[in-house]
């Protein structure tokens, strides 16, 4: 930092070539709030009211685990549909609907197709949370009174599910604003969104740390205040405004005067008035209902149509007989045996032993990152629910910002933090310690935002827990280490295990992070596909993205399942 201070850099944020990004960045977050919101709610309702509890976790299942598979390699499945020798290109032409392909990728249209593919299960949890408390007695009693369908789902549904609505608007809007992977690789330079701006500031080759840091105060501020108006503060303000209205609008003199005018003006306010049925009314309401029931049950067909089938594509391809990757020509493994053969051809450009140190590198990071992750992570979770101290409330709140926070927001921050130190090292030491980006920064970068995924889940193990069992066995003689170890680790270890594998497989998977803070010679599996995704399309990418997909799948499984199974045993 040098003197003196200067707002240069954020004049240049709000005028030329920046601003307009920042608006498009906006505009596009804001679309797929909307698209995620129409097309979430129908697939969180139809999951909340299955009445088979078995149907029902299948289902949400289905939702989830795209969820949790690496990013990265299902946005770059949308680039084998979307391209110029793509499915949906090659299918058209097939049908002689068109006669050249359609500029589908790199537009805005593929940015916002990708942040909905992306982003929709973050809209579909929280809403399916509030659907499923919802008391459907309301739903008759309004129907009881004459309303219709209409009626009862924007009176009575849609008000007392509109907290799971904000919550998932938020998350959303939030990460797609601050969005990187997606409009680099299905936008290119047509689809610029502001995390691009940071990117190419912070890891650019003209790149300039101070205009990046005030583009991303930018987007901060943007998210500070989507999350003022999810807690209700815009709301508050809107109501205390409405207040004042009414404070100044004036009451009729006859009402105030006399108290006999007041109770028949109540009382025709109040009079019970004959519903008269009118048959064409019926009739609208009744074809209301009937697309409602379409509706509902194509909703869901559509969505896990559109949440699957970019994976399975990207399955299917990596087993064909082709470098191409648009026609399905036959069944082969020789992808597969290139890459653990080394015999790598074609246009390919990259070294499979690179691959492998990549994958080696991957690993060591997400074992140390998660074990790191997994202690703190514990220890968190038990200070939170079981202690008692000043600023619990603090630190309860900011236990939450890595997951809400944009992930790019995060990953500069690292960097930012990691130079300043590094800078500062050096200084003090007159030169003799330089320190670098490497392995710690990276394993450093994972701690953070593991801490809170983990202490989430073994938080939810622990409130679980009864208390009563631990005072039993300080009853019986036991002190407190000998209770953790004997009582209350064993209840909690399903847990833990499950924050662990949860913790391991979005290291794994992380590419943000890891493409900041890393330095030469710890290029993660993440950022080794992404420079490849860069380069060239071939079959050997198909084949490391679906090993990747089978992995990341398998851990969350696994993890998903021993969660089930301890809420089935509490």
């Amino acid at each position: 930092m040098e003197l003196p201070l200067t707002l240069e850099h954020y004049q240049r944020t709000f005028g030329g070539v920046y601003f307009p990004v920042i608006l498009d960045s906006i505009f596009i977050a804001f679309l797929t709030t909307v698209v995620c919101l129409i097309i979430g709610y129908p697939l969180a309702f139809f999951i909340a009211t299955r009445t088979n509890k078995r149907a029902q976790q299948i289902a949400l299942f289905l939702v989830i685990l795209p969820f949790w598979t690496n990013f990265l390699v299902r946005t770059y499945a949308w680039q084998i549909i979307l391209g110029e020798e793509g499915t949906i290109n090659t299918l058209l032409m097939n049908l002689r609907l068109i006669q050249e392909p359609l500029q589908l990728l790199y537009t805005d249209g593929a940015v916002i197709l990708g942040l909905v593919y992306g982003y929709l299960p973050f809209m579909v949890l929280p809403i399916y949370s509030s659907v499923e408390q919802f008391q459907f007695r309301l739903v008759e009693a309004g129907h009881d009174l004459g309303a219709n369908d209409l009626k009862v789902f924007l009176r009575v549904v849609l008000p007392l599910t509109l907290p799971g609505v904000l919550a998932g608007c938020i998350l959303v809007f939030i990460p797609t604003i601050g969005a990187f992977v997606t409009p680099d690789l299905l936008g290119g330079t047509q689809g610029l969104m502001i995390g691009n701006l940071i990117q190419r500031q912070f890891r650019g080759t003209s790149g300039n740390f101070p205009l990046g840091s005030a583009i991303s105060a930018v987007m901060m501020g943007l998210v500070l205040f989507s999350l003022y108006v999810q807690s209700g503060g815009l709301s508050k303000l809107l109501a205390r405004i409405n207040a004042f209205i009414k404070a100044r609008r004036p009451v009729p003199a006859a009402v105030t005067a006399n108290p006999a005018v007041a109770a028949r003006t109540y009382r025709q306010i109040t009079t019970t008035r004959t519903i008269t049925l009118d048959q064409g009314q019926i009739q609208r309401d009744m074809l209301v209902r009937r697309i409602g029931k379409i509706g509902l049950w194509a909703n869901p067909v559509f969505n896990y149509f559109f949440l699957w089938a970019p994976i399975l594509l990207l399955v299917l391809f990596s087993f064909n007989d082709s470098r191409s990757v648009s026609v399905f020509q036959g069944f082969t493994l020789r992808w597969y045996q290139n890459i653990f053969a080394g015999a790598v051809g074609g246009d390919a450009t990259f070294s499979t032993d690179l691959m492998l140190t990549s994958l080696r590198n991957s690993i060591f990071i997400g074992l140390a990152a998660t074990t790191i992750a997994t202690v703190l992570g514990t220890m968190v979770a038990l200070s939170l629910v079981r202690g008692n101290f000043r600023g619990k409330g603090l630190i309860d709140s900011i236990l939450y910002l890595p997951v809400v926070i944009p992930e790019i927001t995060q990953a500069i921050s690292l960097l930012t933090f990691f130079s300043l130190v590094f800078n500062f090292i050096s200084r003090v030491s007159g030169g003799a310690l330089q320190p670098s980006f490497g392995f710690g920064t990276i394993i450093i970068g994972h701690v953070v935002f593991n801490i809170s995924y983990v202490t989430i889940v073994v938080r939810a193990r622990l409130a679980d827990m009864n208390p009563r069992l631990e005072e039993a066995a300080r009853d019986l003689g036991a002190n407190e280490w000998r209770t953790f170890w004997r009582v209350t680790f064993p209840l909690i270890l399903p847990g833990i295990i499950s924050g662990a594998l949860l913790a391991f497989t979005l290291s794994l998977d992380d590419f943000v992070v890891t493409f900041f803070v890393s330095g030469p010679g710890t290029t993660a599996l993440p950022v080794f596909v992404y420079g490849l995704l860069r380069l060239t399309v071939t079959p050997e990418i198909n084949a490391i993205s679906t090993l990747m997909l089978v992995v990341s799948t398998l851990l969350i499984s696994i993890s998903m399942l021993l969660q089930g199974r301890d809420a089935a045993k509490a």
